[in-house]
């Protein structure tokens, strides 16, 4: 229970999985926007340098993709858009450490795809969702969670029921009292120890 359930009996936030899809639906931005933007853009935007002219094409896609990104900012948990982000720099070291371990002659290849397509997009989209999420954070506090009791209560509020609480029942006074496990034990135990002296 206590996956689900904090010290203070509330139910933990699911922040980290929303965080985690966030970041996997950045991703899916990212490169359904490369695919669909670098043929017009290469076609449109062409500089004396291929170097300069990458690095100007992954900038327009990034600044795009931010600005989708940061649609998530509309939802009622701001952290959500700003983690998410911090998860897509998760994701770009995580790929940087897998390109490090491939061979000399892959890894070159690999660290300047990685370099070229993911890290505007982490820079850009941090660089943006922090600041913006801490000014959010100062008109939009955090929602207060409520305890389970307080949401069971609210809940047959609105569906018009009433929460009946039991009073803890008492045994009765001439109920023989149970026994506790070490005292069945130690009768267990006794009794065998006696029996083999």
């Amino acid at each position: 229970m206590s996956l689900f359930v904090d010290k203070n009996n509330r139910r933990k936030s699911p922040i980290a999985i929303a965080a985690f899809f966030a970041a996997v639906g950045y991703l899916c931005v990212y490169l359904v926007l490369y695919a669909l933007l670098a043929e017009p853009l290469y076609r449109s935007i062409s500089l004396p340098g291929t170097a300069a002219t990458n690095a100007v094409h992954t900038l327009i896609v990034a600044v795009i993709g931010t600005a989708v990104c940061c649609l998530l900012f509309l939802l009622p948990d701001k952290r959500v858009a700003a983690y998410g982000f911090a998860g897509l720099a998760v994701a770009l070291v995580m790929f940087y450490i897998g390109a490090l371990l491939l061979d000399a002659d892959q890894r070159d290849t690999m660290l300047q795809v990685i370099t070229l397509y993911g890290l505007a997009p982490a820079l850009l989209g941090n660089a943006v969702a922090w600041p913006l999420y801490l000014r959010l954070r100062k008109t939009h506090p955090l929602p207060q969670q409520k305890t389970l009791r307080e949401e069971i209560r609210e809940a047959a509020e609105k569906s018009g029921g009433r929460v009946v609480r039991k009073a803890p029942q008492e045994e009765p006074a001439g109920a023989a009292r149970r026994a506790s496990p070490e005292e069945d034990a130690m009768l267990l135990y006794g009794d065998d120890g006696e029996n083999a002296g």
